[in-house]
């Protein structure tokens, strides 16, 4: 089985080095690197094209003017040839047997294989923690996203895609998914094929942004409140629109995944999403809406639902001041930690 991956990079070039070692360290006898670099201004392009002219069997590089992820992932799987595709970030790193793991585990009708992922510091310190939290599988994963129009899952480093399954939802809309691309194929696996979890960590998730840096995001994206939460909002119409293809019934998520609640909560306390959007929060009566999507969440023990609903409440109530400060705390404890 040929393994192709997949590596964007937009101005990492004190990162993707790196990613490119990992993916040609692979154990497994048979991977395609396919590096694509979305027009950065930064040493990129010489680093790349160091490693091309060193391996010039086996490293693909493409140089784009700057489109977005989307449109690096459309063209990295266009140039990709493998039966199954992983896209690695070029700040993330694989560990050597990550491959092999996969193809291990690879079984017909899959649409993805999913595993856990180390987080570490900017230099590749271990925060002795992992995610995501919670991975959900087969047709867990399949409900979820029904419901919910999300499920657990890791970001896109931690995620092995059939082909197959990309040639039916991809090339997707560049200007939409400028960022967070990763949201396409994440959410629409399940509809498409089964999804089957390994529980190692297989790779490194960089964390490199100052953890209080006020964007109160929980991921790396250089984006405010209001760019995540309409993330989410497309992510959701998405999804929609996906599951209306492949299912003879009408499918329609409306809850929100207890992540997503917590980004929702944010937007609400400290503004940022589109007047439609408040208003249909508002009808729902915003804090109830929101609670009752942690509680329908069916895989949160009784303790967590309690402490999410709390955190939520706390947020959208409490002064400025202090919901700010709570906000952050939960960001830098966000993870699961490494058993010993």
């Amino acid at each position: 089985m040929r393994v192709s991956i997949v590596i964007d990079n937009y101005n990492y070039e004190a990162y993707v080095g790196q990613a490119i070692e990992s993916a040609l360290a692979q154990t497994h006898p048979d991977v395609e690197v396919v590096v694509v670099d979305d027009g950065s201004r930064d040493g990129s392009a010489a680093v790349i094209d160091r490693y091309a002219r060193r391996h010039a069997d086996r490293v693909v590089v493409v140089h784009k003017p700057n489109g977005g992820q989307g449109s690096a992932y459309n063209i990295g799987f266009a140039r990709s040839r493998g039966d199954v595709v992983i896209f690695l970030d070029a700040d993330d790193w694989l560990y050597p047997d990550a491959v092999a793991r996969i193809v291990a585990a690879w079984q017909p009708g899959l649409s993805k294989v999913q595993f856990r992922l180390d987080m570490v510091g900017p230099t590749g310190e271990p925060f002795g923690r992992q995610l995501p939290r919670q991975m959900h599988a087969g047709e867990d994963a399949e409900r979820l996203v029904c419901e919910f129009g999300a499920y657990g899952s890791p970001p896109g480093s931690g995620n092995a895609f059939s082909a197959g399954f990309l040639r039916q939802v991809l090339p997707m809309d560049e200007p939409t998914w400028r960022i967070a691309a990763d949201s396409v194929p994440i959410l629409l696996a399940p509809a498409h094929g089964r999804v089957l979890s390994l529980d190692q960590a297989l790779g490194a998730y960089r964390v490199h942004r100052p953890q209080d840096d006020g964007s109160l995001l929980f991921n790396n994206a250089p984006t405010g409140l209001a760019a995540e939460y309409e993330r989410i909002a497309a992510g959701k119409r998405m999804v929609v629109e996906g599951l209306q293809r492949v299912r003879s019934e009408h499918a329609s998520p409306l809850a929100f995944a207890p992540w997503e609640v917590r980004t929702l909560a944010l937007c609400l306390r400290f503004g940022g999403q589109s007047l439609r959007e408040r208003l249909r929060l508002a009808s729902h009566g915003r804090t109830g809406f929101l609670l009752a999507s942690i509680w329908r969440w069916p895989t949160l023990s009784l303790d967590r639902k309690l402490a999410m609903a709390l955190w939520t409440l706390a947020v959208m109530w409490l002064p400025q001041p202090l919901a700010l400060r709570l906000a952050r705390w939960h960001r830098r404890s966000a993870g699961q930690p490494v058993p010993a």
